[in-house]
C-alpha cells in the first residue's frame, strides 16, 4: 500500500505542475496569451457611444483585430464603466484596466508635466496641436512619462479646444464669469486658469456634471463642444462662449508590463492601430464641430458668443503661466509657442 500510495502522489503532483505551467501562458487580466488563442484586452473611456471617444475606440478595436489577424480582441467600455478618468489612468497604471482613453490632465498626479498642455491659449489652432503632439516634444513627453510616470502612451488623441457654458447669463468677457461656480475636472492648471477669469471652480467627475448642473450644484461648466452635444449638457446650460481657452489632448495609454509581455510583431501591430485611430479620432472631433455647434444653437437652443475678444480672455490668464512656467520648463512652453 505505501508503494502504491506513493505512485498515486507522484501522479497528482505531475498533474498539479502540468497545470500550473500551463497557467503560465495566460496574461494578467485571466485570458490566455498561448499559442493560436486570441488575447483580450480592455479599453476603458468616460463617453456615451454617441461620442466621437466611442467611435475611435471601435476604430482601434477594428484595426487590432485585423492588424494581428485577430490574434487581439479589444473589448470597448463606455460610459466609465470601468472608472472615471482619474480612476482610468490609476487603473491603467496599476493593470487592473489594459488600455484606457483619458486627458493628459487625467495623467498629471502621475507625471506632472502632461499639465503643460493645459495652459490656456498655448496653442494657436489644431495645426499648431499636430505639429507639437505629432513632432519632437510630443515624443520626449511620452517617453518621459513611460519613465517617470510609469504607464506607455500608444498615441494622441483630441478632446479638442474647450469653451465656457453656464445657466445664469450671456458670457461675453471675462468679466462676465466672476463669481460662477464652474464645474472643472480636477485638473490643477485648469482650475488656476478658472480662478484667474474670476470663477469658482468646482472639480467634479464628468459623471456626476449632468445632475450637479440640473440641481444647481454649479452654474456651469467648461469643455469641448462633441462632450456637450454627446452628453446632453445643453439639456441644463442656456449661454455658451466659444472662447477655446485650453486644448485637451487625450492619450492613449497602456499597462506598460502588459505591453512588453505582449510578442513583438502584436506589439507593432497595437502601436500602428493605435496611431491610424488617433488620426482618425482627430478628424472626426474636427469634421463635426461645425454642425455640433449649429445643432446647439439651433436644436439646444443655447445662445453662443462666437466671436470673444480672445486678446482679453488672454490676458486674464497671464497668472497662470507666472504660477506654472518654472515646474513645467519655460523653455518648453517657447518651444510649443515656436512651433511653425
Amino acid at each position: 500500500m505505501g508503494r502504491k500510495f506513493k505512485d498515486i502522489s507522484i501522479f497528482l503532483l505531475t498533474v498539479i505542475l502540468t497545470i500550473s505551467l500551463t497557467g503560465c501562458g495566460a496574461s494578467e487580466s485571466g485570458t490566455s496569451a498561448g499559442d493560436g488563442e486570441t488575447i483580450t484586452l480592455k479599453l476603458g473611456h468616460n463617453q456615451p457611444t454617441s461620442s466621437q471617444f466611442h467611435a475611435g475606440a471601435e476604430k482601434f478595436a477594428e484595426l487590432v483585430a485585423e492588424k494581428t489577424e485577430s490574434k487581439v480582441e479589444i473589448e470597448v467600455y463606455h460610459d466609465s464603466q470601468l472608472g472615471d478618468e482619474g480612476e482610468l489612468a490609476e487603473g491603467t497604471k496599476m493593470g487592473t484596466v489594459d488600455i484606457s482613453l483619458v486627458a493628459s490632465g487625467s495623467v498629471t498626479k502621475y507625471y506632472p508635466r502632461y499639465s503643460i498642455f493645459d495652459l490656456p491659449f498655448l496653442f494657436r489652432d489644431a495645426e499648431h496641436v499636430d505639429k507639437v503632439l505629432q513632432g519632437e516634444v510630443g515624443e520626449l513627453l511620452a517617453k518621459e512619462a513611460e519613465e517617470k510616470g510609469g504607464f506607455k502612451v500608444m498615441s494622441y488623441w483630441e478632446s479638442g479646444f474647450r469653451h465656457f457654458l453656464n445657466s445664469a447669463r450671456p458670457i461675453e468677457s471675462p468679466e462676465d464669469l466672476k463669481g460662477l461656480k464652474i464645474r472643472t475636472p480636477e485638473w490643477p492648471v485648469l482650475i488656476s486658469t478658472t480662478e484667474a477669469l474670476g470663477a469658482n471652480p468646482v472639480p467634479m467627475p464628468f459623471s456626476e456634471l449632468y445632475m450637479a448642473s440640473q440641481h444647481g450644484v454649479v452654474d456651469g461648466q467648461e469643455g469641448p463642444v462633441f462632450a456637450i452635444k454627446s452628453s446632453k449638457m445643453y439639456e441644463v446650460q442656456d449661454y455658451m462662449v466659444l472662447d477655446g481657452h485650453t486644448y485637451t489632448s487625450m492619450l492613449l495609454i497602456m499597462n506598460p508590463k502588459k505591453f512588453d509581455k505582449l510578442p513583438a510583431d502584436i506589439q507593432e501591430s497595437l502601436m500602428e492601430a493605435a496611431k491610424e485611430a488617433g488620426d482618425y479620432e482627430r478628424k472626426l472631433i474636427r469634421d463635426k464641430e461645425k454642425e455640433e455647434i449649429k445643432f446647439l444653437e439651433d436644436t439646444g437652443e443655447l445662445q453662443i458668443e462666437k466671436d470673444p475678444d480672445k486678446d482679453a480672455w488672454r490676458k486674464s490668464v497671464q497668472s497662470v503661466y507666472d504660477e506654472y512656467g518654472k515646474e513645467f520648463g519655460e523653455d518648453l512652453i517657447q518651444k510649443i509657442i515656436d512651433t511653425k
